[in-house]
């Protein structure tokens, strides 16, 4: 029997993986990536014997990376990972600290040198964040969300409590508030909403689930970056037969019996079609407000620094600072996150130098062509603003950084918007509201055997969702054209 031909639009770690799993159960695929380099925004760079990521610079959920390379039979080309028990340092405008721990208490005892109370309060809400992630987010991860019938089949499969808990779920803000007393925890548990691109007084509580992850999964780095994930990944499709064709952009249009995918002039029939990109224009959703987008600058630091491996520096006013960004205003105080990976990589930085990825959150730019064009414009300056504010309230809370900081690079929401964000924005769609996450976009597209993979679709952003997206997109493939068969 002829084999099937099976299009990936898209090179990201989700396109990445369901080509991977449909060569591997015989299909004949094809992937376009219209850049020079496989990985989607999961990039590094080499500047000046630095390695630094471009894009997430976190793992968790490791069991589905290390499956994900199982199922290929490529386990020996996976990156080792490392494991943070020290998680992440978070520092305050009033100069007080907090450090989150893979062990619940030793969070516990850093939250009560805050406050007593707050020991109690950290207890109280990883418990809670534990049966939110069992009465919805296990469910939600399971299989692909095709509807909420099907979504609360499975969490009726685990009790009428998780059905009633599910229901009266508030803004995660909310629930930050019924477990702790100072603002400084509450901007910690606020700060997983970012994860999504989203606020945390408008996203549901059920994003309580991510620092769950986080502490019953862990923290992971990957040696050598999620840069050389990506890397690693593109090797093991390739090795299972999957024909990669880069610089090469592709569109897909229906057929009677299939698709015409590759650059126009250049199409050719394929049975079946993965789109590793935002769907939010394909589903007509284009006008949707969209995810915050964000700013990145790469810093070369004289010294191998006693640094944290994750810092975040918090703002002085949190609801302010996402009324502005969305309000499509740079934050006039932004929190900044960094990330130091020679703190656990010895290999991402030459000795006697350290390298530092730093982010802030931005809003997304308008779609509208005119605007957008002004809006690109204006980063212009607004990236020079961003950068000075980053490079002030660095130092400021590890003094060991003053003078010694060198910008090796930066990336802008224009960037992000060249690489095919909508906008700029990093996750697309906007998951507020108590229903936001059932209605991110699904991964059946409107017509028979299209598919969407990646961070915009079900069930979101991150390293390990962005492949259960692809390794979901991969099965649905598989039945629609064994259907067809």
């Amino acid at each position: 029997m002829k084999a099937t031909r099976v299009a990936v639009v898209g090179g990201g770690l989700g396109g990445l993986t369901a080509a991977g799993l449909l060569a591997r159960e015989g299909h004949a695929v094809t992937l376009f990536e219209g850049s020079s380099r496989l990985g989607g925004k999961a990039q590094s760079v080499k500047v000046d014997g630095l390695t630094l990521d471009t894009g997430p610079t976190l793992l968790t959920l490791p069991h589905v990376v290390r499956g994900l390379f199982e199922r290929l039979g490529a386990e020996e080309l996976l990156p080792p990972l490392s494991e943070l028990e020290e998680q992440c340092t978070y520092r305050f405008a009033d100069g007080c600290g907090f450090v989150a721990y893979r062990d619940v208490e030793r969070t516990a005892d850093s939250a009560g040198e805050l406050r007593p109370s707050e020991r109690r309060g950290v207890h109280g809400f990883y418990a809670e964040a534990e049966s939110i992630w069992r009465a919805a987010g296990e469910p939600y991860l399971e299989a692909p969300f095709e509807g909420m019938g099907g979504f609360m089949a499975r969490v009726a499969r685990r009790g009428v409590g998780a059905l009633a808990r599910g229901m009266t779920l508030a803004t995660l803000d909310e629930l930050a508030r019924a477990h702790f007393k100072t603002e400084h925890l509450r901007q910690f548990v606020g700060r997983f909403a970012t994860y999504t691109g989203a606020s945390p007084y408008e996203a549901s509580a059920a994003y309580a689930l991510i620092p769950h992850i986080e502490r019953a999964y862990g923290v992971h780095h990957v040696r050598g970056g999620i840069g050389a994930l990506a890397e690693a990944l593109g090797e093991a499709v390739r090795r299972l037969g999957v024909e990669v064709r880069l610089d090469m952009r592709a569109r897909f249009t229906r057929e009677a019996r299939g698709y015409r995918v590759g650059p126009p002039g250049g199409e050719e029939p394929f049975d079946s079609v993965v789109v590793n990109a935002d769907p939010l224009d394909s589903l007509g959703r284009g006008g949707e407000v969209l995810a915050l987008s964000g700013y990145v600058l790469l810093l070369e630091v004289d010294g191998r620094l006693a640094l944290p491996h994750h810092a975040v520096l918090f703002s002085s006013d949190y609801r302010r600072e996402f009324t502005e960004l969305f309000g499509g205003q740079l934050a006039s105080e932004p929190t900044v996150y960094f990330c130091n990976p020679s703190a656990t990589d010895d290999t991402v930085a030459p000795p006697g130098k350290t390298g530092l990825f730093v982010m802030v959150n931005a809003p997304a730019m308008p779609r509208e062509p005119a605007e957008a064009e002004r809006a690109a414009a204006a980063w212009e300056q607004g990236a020079e603003r961003v950068k000075e504010q980053i490079l002030e309230r660095l130092p400021r809370h590890f003094p060991s950084l003053r003078g010694r900081m060198r910008v090796v690079g930066q990336r802008t929401p224009v960037d992000l918007a060249a690489q095919g964000a909508p906008g700029g924005s990093i996750y697309g769609f906007l998951p507020h509201g108590l229903f936001g996450p059932f209605r991110r976009p699904r991964i059946r597209g409107g017509q028979p055997g299209l598919f969407f993979a990646g961070g915009g679709t079900h069930p979101g952003g991150g390293v390990p969702l962005v492949m259960l997206s692809g390794r979901f997109a991969a099965e649905m493939a598989s039945a629609h054209l064994r259907r067809g068969a």
